[in-house]
């Protein structure tokens, strides 16, 4: 299942991001997600809410952006 290791990886741009920024709380996640990704876009979400438990990033909302591209990147995120 690489869809766990890419929101893993994910996870830690984010945590790293977010504890940089002095952020309690990161709230929304903007993600582009390429059409050959081959992931599954309800797996990576619930990947997303599994991982964020007891982290910053609990409850916060996922946001995709589909693109033609064989891709998965973080756009940006949202938090205090």
């Amino acid at each position: 299942m690489h869809e766990l290791r890419l929101v893993r990886e994910v996870f830690e741009d984010l945590l790293r991001r977010g504890e940089a920024e002095g952020l309690q709380r990161i709230t929304r996640v903007y993600l582009r997600m390429g059409d050959f990704t081959e992931i599954d876009p309800e797996v990576l979400r619930y990947f997303f809410t599994e991982e964020s438990r007891g982290t910053i990033l609990e409850g916060a909302e996922l946001v995709i952006e589909h693109s033609p591209l064989r891709e998965l990147r973080l756009l940006s995120f949202e938090g205090e």
